[in-house]
């Protein structure tokens, strides 16, 4: 396409440029044919002229061939005009490719050199860490402490780009700065927009997204063995990813269990996918499933995931101090106190997102599928959630793809249906 349209604009040039030589020639020689005028208005015609060229041979030869000359010009006008028609799209199309690969490309820089973020988000968005200070409410020092910048590589499967340009502009948490004048940071709205843009570059495929979160969540599940069993602690990787696989077998087991059993209640969901999938989960958040602890572990894991630095989980918002390992006690020089922060998380406690704790998830969604949709979606600016839920700013991320209308794209979501719904039964736990 790139191609077919330049080779269109340079026949379209030159086709133009014969036109214009032809004018030029034309004007030329008719500047240079005409006589001075001879006599007055009374004795001579200003639209005549001296000539010793009889009629016979203007209304004939030279009327023939002036004729011949504008209706070659007009065939010329003729082909080309519909030719310069057929090569717009092609145009369009380039002319759009070619805003997005320089906006792309400035992006990138402002990333990397202007802005840095790849001082915190790590190169191509892949996460990472930035030493920051925790003051309490007075502005007092508390600790120096390594907080997790999560992966930008899946930002477009969280968030919309409105969501993001937000983000940008105000800043998030009181650990990531504005940065766009709207909110008092140094970037213009255009520079805003070319990170966007370098964003879009840089998110991974569906298969390398499902290959992340599994990697945290068996590193989790891996982690929860070894505490269980010590004989894992020195065991081999064979070993322990065996162990891993089987415990995740399990886990599938409870789920097959849960979907019978909803089926053996109400036969008439049987086939229902939707359905089906409802009851089970209303059963599995009620912990009425044989094996539903085991699930509700699953679903914990799943909510602490580490990978992206915790993109993929809920815990770095939910979870008081779990973005900066609280609960690890790090060299008293280092981290400026003693011991650590905390003694143990309080999972879904809050932070940044909401308490999660003492049944709000119930409250708020009268159903664990609504719950789990609104996992799946996000919330989104302005607009309402669940029963109590203001309309807010849009930042809780979604988990299941997520379609751009503006862009035709369908960014792949960071979990499946049934690790979302593992995080529902956890939460409506708690």
């Amino acid at each position: 396409m790139l191609l077919a349209a330049s080779t269109q604009r340079t026949v379209g040039m030159v086709i133009l440029a014969i036109v214009f030589i032809g004018f030029v020639v034309y004007l030329f020689f008719s500047l240079r044919g005409a006589k001075p005028e001879v006599g007055s208005e009374i004795v001579l015609a200003p639209n005549r002229r001296v000539d010793d060229v009889p009629d016979e041979v203007l209304e004939t030869r030279r009327l023939d061939r002036s004729l011949g000359a504008a209706l070659a010009m007009l065939t010329v006008i003729g082909v080309a005009l519909p030719l310069y028609w057929l090569g717009e799209p092609g145009r369009q199309e380039n002319r759009v490719a070619g805003f997005d690969r320089t906006f792309t490309s400035r992006g990138e820089r402002l990333y990397t050199e202007g802005a840095q973020c790849v001082n915190c988000h790590g190169p191509e968005g892949v996460g990472g860490v930035v030493s920051t200070t925790l003051t309490d409410d007075s502005g007092g020092f508390i600790a120096q402490v390594n907080w997790k910048a999560p992966a930008l590589n899946t930002v477009m499967s969280r968030y919309s780009e409105d969501e993001i340009r937000y983000v940008l502009n105000y800043g998030r948490n009181g650990v990531m700065p504005a940065w766009g004048a709207p909110g008092g940071g140094p970037l213009t709205v255009q520079q805003i927009d070319e990170i966007i843009h370098y964003l879009r570059s840089i998110q991974i495929p569906e298969d390398e997204i499902r290959a992340e979160a599994d990697a945290g969540l068996r590193a989790g599940v891996a982690e929860l063995l070894k505490s269980e069993r010590p004989e894992l602690a020195d065991a081999d990787a064979a070993t322990v990813d065996a162990a891993v696989d089987d415990w995740l077998a399990e886990v599938e087991a409870v789920r097959a269990r849960a979907d019978q059993m909803a089926v053996d209640a109400d036969p008439s969901i049987a086939g229902d996918d939707r359905a089906v999938r409802a009851a089970a989960l209303e059963l599995l958040s009620d912990g009425k499933v044989p094996g539903n602890e085991l699930y509700w572990q699953y679903g914990h894991l799943l909510f602490d995931n580490t990978a992206g630095q915790g993109a993929f989980g809920c815990a770095r918002c939910h979870t008081f101090g779990w973005s900066y390992d609280a609960t690890t006690d790090g060299p008293d020089d280092v981290d400026g106190h003693p011991g650590p922060l905390l003694d143990e998380y309080v999972p879904g406690g809050g932070f940044f997102g909401p308490n999660l704790t003492n049944g709000v998830t119930r409250r708020v969604f009268d159903t664990a599928i609504s719950h789990a949709d609104f996992i799946t979606e996000g919330q989104t600016i302005g607009k309402p959630y669940g029963r109590g839920g203001d309309g807010g700013n849009g930042q809780m991320p979604g988990f299941g793809p997520r379609t751009d209308d503006d862009l035709g794209v369908t960014w792949p979501g960071l979990l499946t249906d049934d690790q979302i719904d593992a995080i529902v039964a956890f939460e409506r736990s708690l």
